[in-house]
């Protein structure tokens, strides 16, 4: 099978293959060029350009993003599944659209069905799209299956895989925290958008009567003013990987390193964020929210910005395990989800 990850950042689609060839089935994986190191058993093919490129030209860069998704939707026989772990932009959506409905078996990974967060735009319409005409569509949990707009028999819920490859060798985060220096590090992951909480940031800050420091792990800078705030509330700020992103390397050492990651994250559908720092052991305080509770334990999450200053306080004076017992076994219960639809679809 044949897995298609244009995702440049998020390494989902590599621990996707890791845990499908650990089951014996064959796995190609077109990722992009960023990706350099193969799981045993996946055929890895780095050759779709992360980001916007810069160092190409405009028209090598558009005949690059015009080519991927043929070449890849060229390299799939319509007897062989083509997983779709991500779609860029409107136009790969489309080649892969068409592969489907013209009897391509097709397994899409629905991250984000509407009524829960909706991607929006023609992206979001060609996602919605794909959706109704897969062999099988997958959705991490049954409220996500509840909430795709698909012929229900076409929707099955697999696990989100853990990031054991991207993250192996490395050692569990050990308790109590380290509050020399500057203070507590704690990491926020991904871009800042308002839907992570970026907004929340100051209000959080203002409520903490400790010195501490604000890691962000992510391509985006924030604000000079939103910076300055933080600066009057004795927070540090620091930046892993600004412009480009941080490489797979940089993030897993900044957020190893970090005592805690916060996730003020609104319409939460499944966070690869979280997952990322579960599988570093690292802990994380986020929002109350459906998508996150199976994994984050309760005395971990708040509803508002000042119960998450309160909660962020607490844990610097006497911080606690924050993962549910079931997150620990999200390796097992992925493997065996996708096993079923492998099965099933076949």
């Amino acid at each position: 099978m044949i897995i298609y990850d244009p995702n440049w950042i998020n390494p989902y689609g590599v621990e996707l293959a890791a845990i499908i060839a650990a089951s014996n089935f064959e796995v190609s994986l077109w990722c992009t060029e960023n990706r350099v190191q193969a799981p045993a058993g996946v055929k890895m093919l780095s050759k779709l350009l992360p980001g916007r490129r810069k160092s190409l030209s405009l028209p090598k860069l558009l005949l690059r993003r015009l080519l991927e998704p043929l070449a890849v939707a060229g390299s799939a026989p319509r007897n062989v599944p083509l997983i779709l772990v991500w779609t860029r932009d409107p136009w790969d959506a489309f080649v892969f659209l068409t592969r489907a409905t013209l009897g391509g078996r097709t397994i899409f990974v629905y991250h984000n069905p509407t009524s829960v967060r909706d991607r929006g735009g023609l992206s979001g319409l060609m996602e919605r799209l794909i959706l109704r005409v897969s062999t099988v569509s997958i959705v991490h949990s049954s409220r996500l299956a509840a909430a795709a707009d698909a012929p229900k028999r076409r929707v099955q819920v697999a696990a989100h895989p853990p990031y054991g490859f991207t993250t192996r060798g490395t050692e569990p985060h050990s308790l109590p925290l380290d509050q020399s220096g500057s203070g507590p590090v704690v990491a926020f992951l991904g871009a800042l958008r308002q839907d992570k909480g970026v907004g929340d940031l100051v209000k959080i800050a203002k409520q903490i009567d400790a010195k501490w420091t604000l890691r962000i792990l992510g391509p985006d800078r924030l604000s000079d003013d939103v910076e300055a705030a933080l600066q009057e509330s004795s927070v540090t700020t620091e930046y892993v990987g600004s412009g480009a992103g941080p490489t797979d390397d940089q993030l897993i050492t900044g957020l190893k390193s970090a005592d805690v990651m916060i996730a003020p994250y609104r319409s939460v559908t499944e966070s690869g964020s979280v997952h990322m720092a579960l599988s570093l052991k690292v802990p994380v305080l986020a929002y109350e929210s459906p998508g996150l509770s199976h994994i984050v334990n309760e005395q971990s999450m708040a509803p508002t910005p000042l119960a998450f200053a309160d909660l962020l306080t607490r844990y610097f004076q006497d911080p606690w395990p924050t993962y549910t017992g079931q997150a620990f076994n999200l390796h097992e219960q992925c493997t065996e989800d996708w096993r079923r639809v492998l099965d099933s679809s076949s």
